[in-house]
């Protein structure tokens, strides 16, 4: 290995891949570009994970978050404008397949008909994406020469890379099984092989992984072990965790299941595409009338999809949710639940990781709009669970309304899958 080298990992997406965000594309028809795995891409959705974790291990500490000591940490280690961070981070293609366009004779998930479907010129190019096993990468980590690496600092960072691998993978529409990614950890630095151990081990294991029980236990493990890291990082001591009843106001990795959930979850599919279909329909209302036995005419107020990400509507015909009523804005927002895809069990069975953060960051006001009963805040409207309707006092019980949308919309994705 080289010297200053930490670790190096291949990465290999299990999933079709649309490299960059929501607005991005992975073709450039203009310049006959195509995208391929992006470092700093790679740099953003770690530095997001690590401060999800410290903000986390923080919260279940104190009660509290104070930002700015997260900027400062997290700052400290991946870097900031007063300092460069304390890790290299390089990459180089082993494989890098063709970009394809979907076939017209397949179904798709509900994200890519709606591009099918748009009026944006460059709309092919935002279709094109590379299949299964068609990207294929080596990420080398290296520690930064100049600067001083502590032990807690190198496991922290290490689990955090590890977790925004497993949990969010690369490109667009992740939130819904797109960009997922096989790791295998190749080589690791002599000096680092003792302090890292039980890291790799566990990456080990859940690749080899084979029941949905198996694989709770060694995520739960995981999640136990980076969150015990990450206290001692950030300063705190776990046994004096208070009981903390107010819902966080940006998403955080708790060990309350009430702020953060997760569920392993078998899918049965014909193909990779079939998947993302069905992910992508678990979060739709017309899946949730079927388990709820409604008919697809019935009102759909009452399931409040809005948790799932927004946009979520229909601009031109005044339907579905918005966050100004007076301009008919959409609002963004990603979805406070995702479904990632672990690993491929036989030719029409996958295993799925179901994650979710409950938090306050929301619009401060939605609204539903339906042509049967006009606009409503969604606040005002009953949440329908599988057992019955719930209904709340706003806005003293405003948090306890949250929650149950949360936790209902997090159980019908499961039962939808």
């Amino acid at each position: 290995m080289k010297r200053f080298e930490i670790l190096t990992v291949r990465l290999r997406n299990i999933t079709p891949t649309i490299i960059g965000g929501y607005a991005a594309s992975s073709f450039s028809s203009s310049l006959n570009v195509s995208e391929g795995f992006r470092v700093p891409e790679l740099k953003g959705v770690w530095r997001r994970w690590f401060r999800i974790l410290a903000l986390g291990a923080l919260w279940d500490a104190s009660g509290h978050v104070k930002r700015e000591e997260i900027k400062e940490k997290v700052g400290a280690v991946l870097g900031s404008t007063k300092a460069s961070s304390k890790f290299i981070l390089q990459a180089y293609a082993k494989k890098k397949g063709s970009l394809r366009l979907p076939e017209d004779n397949i179904n798709l998930p509900p994200r890519l008909q709606i591009l099918k479907l748009g009026k944006e010129i460059d709309k092919l190019d935002k279709l094109r994406y590379y299949g299964a096993a068609e990207l294929e990468y080596v990420v080398s980590l290296l520690k930064q020469p100049q600067r001083m690496l502590k032990d807690d600092e190198l496991r922290v960072s290490v689990g955090s890379l590890f977790m925004a691998l497993i949990f969010q993978g690369v490109g667009a529409i992740t939130n819904r099984g797109f960009g997922a990614l096989e790791i295998q950890v190749d080589e690791v630095g002599r000096e680092y092989e003792e302090k890292l151990s039980d890291y790799i081990q566990i990456i080990g294991k859940l690749s080899k992984v084979e029941t949905e029980e198996e694989a709770e236990v060694i995520v739960k493990r995981y999640i136990h072990m980076l969150h015990g890291d990450f206290l001692k990082f950030m300063g705190g001591r776990g046994e004096n965790r208070k009981e903390i009843e107010s819902i966080p106001t940006s998403p955080l990795l708790s060990l309350n299941p009430r702020f953060f959930r997760f569920k392993i979850k078998n899918v049965n599919a014909n193909s990779v595409m079939d998947l993302l279909v069905k992910i992508g329909r678990a979060a739709m209302k017309t899946n949730w009338k079927a388990h709820f036995s409604l008919s697809q005419k019935d009102p759909d107020g009452q399931l409040h999809t809005w948790v799932l990400g927004l946009p979520r509507g229909q601009k031109e015909k005044r339907h579905g949710y918005f966050v100004d009523i007076e301009k008919f804005e959409l609002g963004r927002r990603p979805s406070a639940i995702s479904v990632r895809p672990l690993k491929k069990l036989s030719e029409t069975k996958w295993m799925c990781l179901v994650y979710g953060f409950l938090s306050k960051d929301w619009p401060k006001s939605i609204y539903h709009v339906s042509p049967r009963f006009g606009k409503r805040r969604v606040e005002e409207i009953s949440v329908r669970t599988r057992e019955k309707l719930l209904r709340f006092n706003i806005p003293s019980e405003y948090e306890r309304f949250q929650e149950a949308v949360f936790n209902t919309a997090f159980d019908m994705v499961v039962k939808c899958l």
